[in-house]
């Protein structure tokens, strides 16, 4: 029998072993010997301790893998489901590229057809900041190169971008106009980011004749961006004043693109297409460019004989409301603003003291004169308080009080009836009519006001171009409230006779002595007849609009008719009588200034008297009455209108 062996281990530790778990065996070992208990678990509570301290980390990691996987998949359904279109499309524009093609502006034409503007390409240099490399070193590469293909500092590049940012999608411009050679050199580096695309710009070709009625176009500000974002890019021509601003969007045509394909380099892989520019579509307008050219050139050669530098002439048919002339003098070339004008020219028309800017006919407020009167006489006529044989003794002038109201002829114009009136611009008989003299009772302020208003004073006409003015018709409340004083019979004589603070437009006259000339009917002005598309197809016919109609009855316009008839046939304007054509009209000088002894000239009129088809009216400023300087303008310009 196999003899037993000794524990040697038990001897030796006091521990047992054998298939028992181990422990510790004698007790005198036990407190000396616990760091066993971390080496050899084989105590009954090894599994307790280490249950404790091993799960709970594994608790916290587990749920965190959790919450951070639910995340991960949340988000990722997020961005796939309600994203993933966006996130598509820029992915495509990433890869998808295209240059814009600039589409031209619609042409403007004269009544006749002759074209009054042209589109001529303008070749310019733009960045896309967000299309620039995304890689520093490649983005200073390509603005190296555009540096100095274009002939601009790199730092005047790079300052550009900079304050736009690299995110910034609109072009930013680097050059306003290059060779066309140029143009073909930097596009065919292929510089990622730079664009030098043709941009028509205007050309006006009226010789500045129009400047005011077309207006210019210009680069689009910020401002006006803004209002426009989804039309318009910064490096883009929009209508600034005139027609061109009035007719934007009929006058802008829509661009066109180039499509193509990118690698990641932005390289060209692919062409995926061309989407044609539409040129935008045409007006054609009522401006008749021939009696244009004829007005300007005899309104200068009168104005240098009278030593005049500002004058301004509208002719507009009275059958409709159209414009036929629309002369401003001094003009400016409008084509200085069409690729943009230096500081330098800009300045010198802001600082002209003639204005040369300054649309006169609808923008210039001037005091009336003499040719306000047909219209307070067509007020005193329909309120009943006179008739044509009415009549007032002109003996020079009437006194009230200390204050002395004088005819402008001396010695006066004897017994005078409402034509005569006209035709002489006798002050005396609008005296009495207007503040009342003798045993005619006169209109007063308000009811002056009232009619002066039918005929469309103090209001804008509405004319198809920005700027326009609507002047002042004063009455006591007015005056009090403007210049917190009374208001006198004075004042009231003075409004009779165009004098005082009354202030009217070239146009407003000219619209007022149609509503004479036809009968009764006052339009609304306007420049355009047509809309036109690029094959000449009409689009749209412009219908006249009424503003006002019936307000004066038909025999009292017949009698101011007549009343302006005689201004020519005995009156103030009697050198038109060889015309071969009738002619009516009336004449105005109006005084003003500090000492009130500087005269602007007017003549106002139409033709032919029995069925008139052009009134015109002439304004020459501070250089005599309008006998001497605007009668002589119609006269000339009738005679050419009516035999060519």
């Amino acid at each position: 029998m196999p003899k037993k062996r000794k524990d040697i281990f038990k001897n030796l530790v006091g521990l047992e072993g054998g298939n028992k778990k181990w422990r510790l065996g004698d007790p005198k070992t036990r407190d000396s010997e616990k760091w066993i208990f971390h080496i050899l678990s084989a105590d009954r509570e090894a599994p307790k301790i280490e249950s404790e301290r091993n799960i709970k980390p594994f608790i916290i990691i587990s749920i965190a893998c959790l919450v951070l996987f639910s995340l991960i998949i949340s988000r990722a359904a997020y961005l796939q489901i309600f994203q993933g279109g966006e996130f598509k499309t820029l992915a495509e524009e990433n890869r998808n590229r295209g240059n814009i093609i600039r589409a031209p502006r619609g042409i403007i034409y004269d009544r006749n057809h002759a074209k009054l503007v042209k589109n001529v390409p303008n070749y310019e240099a733009t960045v896309i900041p967000s299309e620039l490399p995304r890689d520093e070193a490649e983005r200073e590469r390509v603005i190296s190169e555009a540096s100095a293909a274009l002939n601009i500092p790199a730092e005047e590049i790079k300052s550009k971008v900079n304050e736009k940012g690299l995110n910034y999608t609109q072009p930013i411009m680097l050059k306003e106009s290059i060779s066309k050679e140029d143009s073909f050199i930097v596009s065919s580096k292929m510089l990622k980011g730079i664009s030098v695309p043709a941009n028509p710009v205007r050309e006006y070709l009226d010789g500045g004749l129009l400047s005011h009625a077309l207006g210019y176009v210009g680069r689009i500000s910020e401002e006006e961006l803004k209002e426009r974002k989804a039309e318009y890019m910064l490096t883009d021509y929009i209508g600034k004043t005139g027609l061109e601003e009035s007719y934007e969007k009929v006058l802008r045509g829509k661009d066109g693109r180039q499509k193509y394909e990118v690698d990641s380099t932005g390289k060209v892989v692919k062409f995926l297409g061309e989407e044609e520019p539409k040129l935008g579509n045409s007006i054609v307008l009522s401006i008749d460019f021939e009696l244009q050219k004829k007005m300007a050139e005899v309104m200068q050669g009168v104005m240098g004989r009278v030593g005049a530098t500002k004058a301004t002439a509208v002719a507009m048919d009275p059958r409709n409301g159209e414009i036929l002339a629309f002369v401003n003098l001094p003009s400016y070339d409008n084509n200085l603003f069409s690729k943009g004008i230096s500081g330098e020219n800009y300045s010198k028309l802001l600082n002209d003291d003639n204005k040369p800017l300054l649309p006169r006919a609808v923008s210039g407020e001037y005091p009336s004169g003499s040719s306000i009167k047909p219209f307070v006489a067509a007020g005193a006529l329909q309120e009943g308080l006179i008739n044509e044989n009415t009549s007032v003794n002109s003996t020079g002038g009437i006194k009230i009080g200390e204050w002395e109201f004088p005819d402008w002829k001396k010695g006066g114009h004897g017994i005078t009836n409402v034509t005569k009136a006209i035709a002489e611009s006798v002050n005396t008989f609008f005296y009495a009519i207007g503040g009342g003299y003798g045993n005619i009772q006169g209109l007063g302020p308000e009811k002056m006001k009232h009619y002066l208003g039918l005929f469309g004073f103090g209001k804008d006409t509405g004319i198809d171009i920005g700027g326009e003015l609507h002047g002042s018709i004063p009455d006591p409340v007015w005056k009090e409230k403007t210049k917190n004083e009374d208001w006198y019979l004075g004042d009231t004589y003075h409004m009779a006779i165009g004098q005082g603070d009354i202030l009217v437009t070239p146009l407003q006259i000219n619209n007022a002595t149609c509503a004479i000339a036809n009968g009764g009917t006052l339009f609304k002005p306007h420049f355009v007849k047509d809309v036109v598309d690029e094959n000449d197809k009409v689009l749209e016919t412009k219908q006249p609009e009424t503003l006002n109609q019936g307000f004066i009855s038909v025999g009292n316009i017949e009698i101011l008719k007549r009343g302006m008839r005689q201004t020519v046939t005995a009156g103030s304007a009697r050198s038109l009588g060889d015309l071969p054509v009738a002619v009516s009209g009336k004449t105005g000088t109006a005084q003003f200034g500090p000492d009130m002894k500087k005269y602007h000239g007017w003549f106002t009129s139409f033709a032919p008297y029995d069925n008139p088809e052009i009134a015109i009216t002439i304004l020459v400023e501070g250089s005599g009455g309008g006998d001497e300087t605007a009668v002589p303008i119609a006269k000339e310009v009738y005679r050419w209108y009516f035999s060519r």
